[in-house]
C-alpha cells in the first residue's frame, strides 16, 4: 500500500534485507536510504546486499514527481531491480518542474571510503529533470566500488541518461564500474544550461570502467553550448573500455552531438568494436585541453563509423576526430564511410586539429577511409607528430581531397611529396583504391548493439585489394593489435592484416546441421553457416565426377535452403565449398 511505502522511510534496513514492492502498483514519493540502511560495514566492505525489487506480476512503479525516486547517501551493498521509476516529465523544449534524478547515490564520507556493491538491473527510468541514474563521490576519492548497471532503459531525462562523477580532478571516486545491455535514449538537454547537457552515458571520476553492449541514441536535441553532448563518453577517468556498443542519431544545436568520446583528463583507455552512425558530430572523438586535462594513452581500433558528422555546425563533425591536447594515441583498423553532409563538403572522414594545444605522438594506421559526394578524406591542422601509414583513402570515384596545414592535396602521391605522410623509412605506404565492400553501406541500425556481425556491408570481398595489405603493427611499431576484428574474426588470417575493421576469414566457416532431403525430383540442401559466408555447390552421382552448381546466397546466420533439381530426379551427393 501507499502507507506501507511511506513507512519504508522510517525503517532501518540491515544487510540481507529485502524491500519488496507489489508488481503492477504505483507508489508516489521517494524511497530514502541513509547511512543506517546499508549492506556494508562502516568502511564500505560488503556484508550482504539489501535488495529493492518487485514481487508478483509485473513491475512496481515509483512515481516521484519532482523528487528523487530512490535516493542513497553514504551507503553500499544495494541491489535495485525490476522497477519502473518516473518523474514529472520533460517537455519537448526541455522545460520541466523537476530538478532531480531518478536514482541517486552520493558519497561524501570522510577518509576516502568507497562503499562496495551497487547493482541496478532491469529498471526503466524516465521523466526526471536531472539524470536518469546518477552515482558520484564528492570528498577526495570517496565514492563507490563494484558498480553494475545492466539491462536498463533510461530515456527522456533532461541532463543525461546514466552519469557518474567525482570531485574535480579526481579520477577514482568510482572504481570497477560496468554498464552493459542498456538502452539510453531521448535525453533532450537543457537549452539554458551553461555546460553540455543531453548525453546518453557519461563516465567521470572512474578508474576501471566498462561500457558494453549498450545502445545510445537520439540524445542532445536541445544542447546549445559549444561542447558535448555525446552518446557514450568519458572524462577525468582512467582505464575505460568502450566496446560492442552502438550510438546513432545523437544531436546538438552547437556542440558535439557525437557517438563516442574519450575526453579531457582521461588516460589509458580503449574504444573498440563499436558502431557509430548518423550522429551530428564525430563518430569517435578524442579531445584534450590544458596539460592537466590532456587525453593520453588511448587506443581506437576496429570500430565502424557510417555517415557521422551530419551537422556542419558541430565542432567535431567527422568520422574520427582527434583534437587539441591528445597524446600517445593509436588509431588503427577502423572503417569510416562518410557521404557529404547537407550543405558541406568540408567535413572529413578523419580530422586532427589544434586550436590551442597540439596533438602529438598520434599514430594512424591500417584504417579504411571512404567518402562520397566530394567531401574531404582528411583534415590536418597541427604541428605535432602525426603519423599516417598504411591507410586506404577512397573518394568513391570522386576527387581525392586531403587538406593538411591549410594546403589541399589532390592525390596520395602529392600528399606524400608535400607533407611526407604515408611514407615509412623512405618507402611509400597507403592506398587509393576501391575497398570492394560486400554490399553498399546504407544508413541502418544494426540488428542490435550486440550483433555487429550483421553489418556485412562493411566487410571486404575476397578480391578486395585491401586483403593482406595492412602493415604488421607488431613488427614495425611494437603495437599489440589485439585478437579480433570488428566482426569477431581472428587477427591475422592469411599473409597479413587487412586494412579497415574487417579481417577476411580464410578459415572454413562453421556449418551447422547440413542435410539433404528429397521431394519428388527436387533436392533441398538445408544448412546454417556463419554470417557473410557463401559457398559453391558441387553435385555428384558417383563420388567421382562432380558438377559445379550456382553459389549459395550469402549467409545471415539463419537456417537456409538451397534447391536443386538433379537430372532425371536422381539422388546425388552434394558438397559445399567455400567461395
Amino acid at each position: 500500500t501507499q502507507n506501507g511505502f511511506n513507512a519504508l522511510n522510517t525503517a532501518n534496513f540491515e544487510p540481507g534485507d529485502r524491500i519488496l514492492l507489489a508488481g503492477g502498483m504505483t507508489f508516489t514519493g521517494t524511497l530514502n536510504l541513509g547511512s543506517q540502511d546499508t549492506g556494508t560495514d562502516a568502511q564500505g566492505n560488503l556484508i550482504a546486499p539489501i535488495l529493492i525489487t518487485s514481487y508478483g506480476t509485473g513491475r512496481a512503479t515509483i512515481a516521484a514527481g519532482d523528487g528523487i525516486a530512490i535516493n542513497g547517501y553514504n551507503i553500499g551493498g544495494i541491489g535495485i531491480s525490476n522497477l519502473t521509476l518516473v518523474g514529472s516529465g520533460i517537455a519537448a523544449d526541455g522545460t520541466t518542474t523537476s530538478t532531480k534524478s531518478g536514482i541517486s547515490f552520493y558519497c561524501d564520507a570522510p577518509g576516502n571510503v568507497k562503499f562496495q556493491h551497487l547493482r541496478i538491473d532491469n529498471v526503466e527510468v524516465s521523466g526526471f529533470g536531472s539524470r536518469g541514474i546518477s552515482i558520484g563521490g564528492y570528498n577526495g576519492s570517496a565514492g563507490f566500488d563494484d558498480v553494475r548497471i545492466t539491462h536498463c532503459e533510461v530515456h527522456d531525462n533532461l541532463h543525461a541518461g546514466i552519469e557518474t562523477y567525482g570531485y574535480p580532478g579526481v579520477t577514482n571516486a568510482l572504481t570497477n564500474v560496468t554498464i552493459s545491455n542498456c538502452d539510453v535514449h531521448h535525453q533532450p538537454g537543457k537549452p539554458a544550461s551553461s555546460g553540455n547537457t543531453g548525453s546518453g552515458i557519461v563516465l567521470a571520476g572512474v578508474t576501471g570502467g566498462v561500457v558494453e553492449h549498450c545502445l545510445s541514441h537520439n540524445n542532445g536535441a536541445n544542447n546549445t553550448t559549444s561542447e558535448g553532448p555525446v552518446g557514450i563518453w568519458a572524462y577525468h577517468s582512467s582505464n575505460i573500455l568502450l566496446q560492442y556498443n552502438e550510438a546513432h542519431s545523437n544531436l546538438t544545436l552547437g556542440g558535439d552531438g557525437g557517438g563516442f568520446d574519450l575526453d579531457i583528463g582521461t588516460t589509458n583507455s580503449v574504444m573498440q568494436y563499436n558502431y557509430s552512425h548518423d550522429n551530428d558530430g564525430a563518430g569517435f572523438l578524442v579531445y584534450g585541453t590544458a596539460d592537466t586535462n590532456a587525453s593520453t594513452g588511448h587506443v581506437v581500433r576496429y570500430n565502424v563509423s557510417h555517415n557521422d558528422g551530419r551537422d556542419s555546425g558541430s565542432g567535431s563533425a567527422s568520422g574520427i576526430n582527434l583534437s587539441n591536447n591528445v597524446r600517445d594515441l593509436s588509431v588503427y583498423g577502423n572503417t569510416v564511410v562518410l557521404s557529404a553532409s547537407p550543405g558541406s563538403t568540408s567535413i572529413p572522414a578523419i580530422k586532427c586539429v589544434a586550436t590551442n594545444q597540439q596533438p602529438d605522438r598520434i599514430f594512424v594506421a591500417n584504417n579504411n577511409f571512404v567518402t562520397s559526394g566530394g567531401t574531404r578524406l582528411v583534415s590536418l591542422y597541427t604541428t605535432g607528430t602525426v603519423t599516417f601509414a598504411g591507410n586506404n583513402y577512397w573518394p568513391s570515384g570522386g576527387s581525392f581531397l586531403v587538406q593538411d596545414g591549410g594546403v589541399n592535396y589532390s592525390s596520395l602521391a602529392a600528399w606524400r611529396t608535400g607533407k611526407g605522410r604515408e611514407k615509412l623509412n623512405g618507402q611509400n605506404t597507403g592506398f587509393n583504391v576501391d575497398p570492394l565492400f560486400q554490399a553498399t553501406p546504407s544508413s541502418q541500425r544494426s540488428t542490435g548493439a550486440t550483433a555487429p556481425a550483421g553489418l556485412i556491408a562493411f566487410k571486404l570481398q575476397r578480391t578486395s585489394p585491401l586483403v593482406d595489405k595492412g602493415l604488421d603493427l607488431k613488427t614495425k611499431f611494437g603495437i599489440n593489435a589485439g585478437l579480433n576484428d570488428f566482426f569477431g574474426a581472428k587477427i591475422t588470417q592469411g599473409a597479413g592484416h587487412e586494412i579497415g575493421a574487417h579481417e577476411f576469414a580464410i578459415d572454413p566457416p562453421a556449418i551447422k546441421g547440413f542435410s539433404v532431403s528429397y521431394d519428388g525430383g527436387t533436392a533441398t540442401l538445408r544448412y546454417q553457416s556463419e554470417i557473410g559466408a557463401s559457398f559453391l555447390v558441387r553435385r555428384s552421382t558417383d563420388f567421382k565426377t562432380w558438377t559445379d552448381l550456382p553459389a549459395t546466397a550469402v549467409g545471415d546466420g539463419s537456417v537456409m535452403d538451397y534447391i536443386d533439381t538433379p537430372p532425371g530426379g536422381a539422388k546425388c551427393f552434394y558438397v559445399l565449398v567455400r567461395e
